[in-house]
């Protein structure tokens, strides 16, 4: 039976998680959210992120996404008692321009970057809503239309590796079971969106995440083709040696639910 989620109004709403190339996900990219910043509304908002609370704390600091040198970003999630943020957020915006959330800008500027009094929420399961961050994201192209792919088990990648046969590549990123596409990283560092079927479109290469399109440009990343599901549940049974991928895809069953774990807890585990 699905744990049942706090009441709305008593959820936290996420912002600053950002993509990892290391585990690529559909998180927004923090360079596609660089603007032009109010000198004041900065400072506010600046006094305001380091004014939070601290949550929780992680035993791995975080690292910044524009590889400017800054080593650890800092190991805690803040919070004001409606939103909640990697402690190493003001960094993006201080020194990166990154914006944020208008809602949550002029909540900092009202409050003149001061975090009035509140009471500290438990950390529990569904205490994170990232709904929020993800729609205002994706309304500002920053997010990787990757709806469908997932990260392959090693079933899966054994039977993606034995279609691809000679294909050069150093490590298997994800793959789309709908569309039988997978997302390969070449030995340069590279992207190579690919069709593990005959007959399927060329092979797309992209210089890194940031060159990613974010529309339907990448063939089936389009929102409106994409699997509904959040990625690919575990096969129950490891598949004989010789399947396909098409092949071992279509022996699996789905389960009734969406296989979807879009609601995490407060424990950190879609923190970036």
């Amino acid at each position: 039976m699905p744990r049942a989620l706090p009441p709305s109004d008593q959820r936290l709403t996420v912002l600053g998680w950002w993509f990892r190339p290391d585990a690529p996900s559909e998180l927004p990219l923090p360079q596609r959210l660089v603007g032009t910043w109010d000198e004041r509304e900065r400072a506010a908002t600046l006094a305001y992120l380091r004014a939070g609370q601290s949550l929780v704390r992680y035993p791995d600091a975080s690292f910044c996404r524009f590889d400017c040198g800054v080593g650890a970003l800092g190991d805690a999630d803040l919070t004001d008692g409606r939103y909640v943020w990697p402690d190493g957020l003001a960094h993006y915006v201080e020194q990166h321009g990154v914006r944020l959330p208008e809602d949550f800008i002029a909540r900092a500027v009202a409050a003149d970057g001061v975090v009035a009094p509140f009471r500290l929420p438990k950390p529990r399961f569904g205490l994170y809503d990232h709904g929020p961050w993800l729609a205002w994201a994706r309304a500002r192209g920053a997010c990787p239309p990757l709806e469908g792919f997932a990260a392959p088990d090693d079933a899966i990648a054994e039977r993606i590796a034995a279609d691809l046969g000679d294909a050069e590549y150093a490590r298997i990123l994800l793959c789309n079971g709908g569309s039988r596409e997978v997302v390969l990283e070449l030995a340069d560092g590279s992207l190579e969106l690919r069709h593990v079927r005959a007959g399927g479109r060329p092979p797309q290469r992209f210089a890194n995440w940031l060159a990613w399109p974010t529309t339907a440009a990448a063939g089936s990343t389009s929102t409106a083709s994409a699997s509904p599901r959040a990625g690919l549940p575990k096969p129950p049974d490891r598949p004989g040696r010789g399947l396909t991928m098409a092949e071992f895809f279509q022996k699996r069953r789905p389960p009734d639910g969406d296989g979807s774990n879009s609601n995490s807890g407060s424990d950190g585990s879609q923190r970036n």
